[in-house]
């Protein structure tokens, strides 16, 4: 539950980043400027997946987005967010520990927004918790 407005979050981030004029490629922000990957320590720590199809509308989601961004990032245990949404919203948000994940679907203000995410902002979602046990990657940067 508390990955529905992680997501939202996650949405608002990314809709913010990825902003350009449309169809025209030649004005987007270079890619350092619209997306980024959590940064995240040597594991194990937690991943909360978090799929969603979200309702017509912003009814107050950008909002609440903004806010619950500010809220879950001063939360013990946050480590960042990753999130791409089209149809099919997916976003993973990171712990250090199960208990700090757990944490956060407690705080007040997230349990409301989790509230007004299945009253206005989601047809449907999954969360899936999960340890990561092993990462590795590639920054074309270095």
């Amino acid at each position: 539950m508390f990955l529905i407005v992680l997501t939202y979050l996650a949405t608002r981030i990314a809709a913010a980043k990825f902003e350009a004029a449309p169809d025209d490629h030649e004005t987007a922000a270079p890619v350092s400027e619209r997306a980024s990957l959590a940064v995240t320590p040597q594991p194990p720590y937690t991943a909360v997946i978090f799929s969603s199809i979200r309702t017509e509308g912003d009814n107050g989601y950008a909002e609440m987005s903004d806010r619950m961004d500010e809220l879950a990032a001063r939360q013990p245990g946050y480590l960042g967010i990753e999130s791409a949404h089209s149809d099919l919203g997916i976003t993973v948000s990171y712990w250090a520990t199960e208990d700090d994940a757990r944490n956060w679907k407690q705080v007040a203000d997230h349990r409301l927004a989790q509230q007004l995410g299945r009253q206005d902002w989601y047809e449907r979602y999954r969360v899936r918790v999960a340890t990561v046990e092993r990462e590795y990657g590639f920054s074309r940067d270095g």
